[in-house]
């Protein structure tokens, strides 16, 4: 029996790929692409063979991105000629820098604990400076919001926001409020016993708390510097008491008016990007025929993104806090019909429709209310079955 083989990096060929292939390309860039794929498929067609492998033992992600690549209607990609004197566009790559996430880490470390002025006032001056460096970079080298990778985008945000002397102040507010209040809950934890190394800055979720040399770090999102103290007291519930009602609260206070506007100029500061369009679907065209269907057009539309992989089971996602619909990249394939695609974005909508309904200190989505509504659509029976089926291959 062969082994599981791992082949980095195929995943992200795949996905480069697909990036390119959302608009029209030259028939020159077209042909080079092809000629790429199909060296890339020789490749693993050969690691294959020298593991006395099939298909099947890579990961299952590297599968998809496999049957992706294999699968492109090269003869059906929409070609386009470069206007008169514009050089041919460059192939899509995506733009981080150097040291930012190392600068980022290290404010954060600075302001985990209480500064003087001065320390303050130079950790400022370096954010703000890098920020400088970094925009002029964008504006000369015209570089667009999609070009930079979403982490880059997240810190281009994060050290935006915080090179203002306003926003540095609240965040060393917010600081200070939140390891008195949380160090206190953290003084009967065995696994995490106080100081607590607290850090506000770009992620997904409510928390994470992990263990380090140095002590429990915990980090929290950046609108978090918003919290009151009834705020984070409701967070030190959560995180060290496990009290039933905590997350519903927390949950209450990240949803509200304040917390989602910071997210929003947050995310605008770094370059907001809707990565709508697929290969195969486009997620805005799905979302105005379902929105137009089934909520009279009066749903307000989230964010619409494809995801960032080849996924499997799980192929939607729909993120409260975040108010994004999140769609699997296997279903932007063109064996996938585009009512599979509106009803996997109306079951998203479904649970912002609905939100979540709380019983002791515990949210449910899939109510029978929710269940109710979700028959509603009209091919219902077709699309499960054949997402069902999608799940079924991925697990053979």
């Amino acid at each position: 029996m062969a082994r599981p083989v791992r082949i980095e990096g195929l995943v992200r060929a795949a996905n480069a790929v697909r990036r390119e292939l959302v608009g029209p390309v030259t028939a020159e860039r077209r042909e080079r692409l092809k000629t790429a794929v199909e060296e890339n498929l020789r490749k693993v067609q050969q690691i294959l063979r020298e593991n006395r492998a099939l298909l099947e033992h890579l990961p299952a992600p590297s599968q998809r991105a496999y049957q992706f690549l294999a699968g492109v209607d090269w003869a059906g990609i929409a070609t386009a000629r470069p206007a008169a004197g514009q050089a041919p566009p460059l192939p899509v790559t995506s733009v981080s820098w150097r040291g930012l996430s190392n600068l980022v880490n290290r404010t954060l470390d600075q302001l985990a604990v209480d500064l003087s002025l001065v320390e303050l006032t130079r950790a400022r001056e370096a954010v703000a400076r890098t920020s400088r460096q970094i925009e002029l970079s964008i504006d000369r080298r015209k570089i667009p919001p999609d070009r930079l990778t979403p982490a880059t985008r997240d810190l281009r945000g994060w050290v935006a926001h915080f090179s203002r002397e306003e926003h540095f102040d609240t965040y060393v507010q917010a600081r200070t409020t939140a390891s008195r209040i949380l160090n206190a809950a953290a003084t009967a934890s065995r696994h995490y016993p106080p100081p607590l190394t607290i850090h506000f800055r770009p992620m997904t979720g409510i928390y994470k708390l992990r263990p380090s040399r140095r002590g429990p770090v915990l980090w929290l999102p950046t609108p978090m510097i918003l919290f009151d103290a009834s705020a984070f007291t409701a967070l030190a519930e959560l995180v060290f008491d496990r009290s039933r009602d905590a997350k519903q609260r927390v949950i209450a206070h990240m949803t509200g008016e304040g917390y989602q506007s910071l997210r929003a100029r947050l995310e605008e500061s770094g370059g907001a990007v809707e990565l709508t369009r697929g290969a195969a679907h486009d997620l805005a065209a799905s979302f105005d025929r379902v929105n137009s269907a089934y909520f009279g057009g009066k749903m307000a539309r989230p964010r619409l993104t494809w995801n960032r992989t080849f996924t499997g089971r799980k192929f939607g996602h729909y993120d409260w806090i975040l108010d994004t619909v999140m769609v699997s990249r296997t279903l932007d394939s063109p064996d996938v019909p585009p009512f599979v695609v509106d009803f996997l974005v109306f079951h998203e909508l479904l649970h912002k429709f609905h939100g979540l309904h709380w019983v002791n200190g515990r949210g449910y989505a899939h109510t029978a209310e929710f269940q109710q509504s979700e028959l509603k659509f009209t091919r219902f029976h077709e699309a499960e079955a054949i997402l069902q089926k999608l799940a079924k291959e991925s697990r053979q």
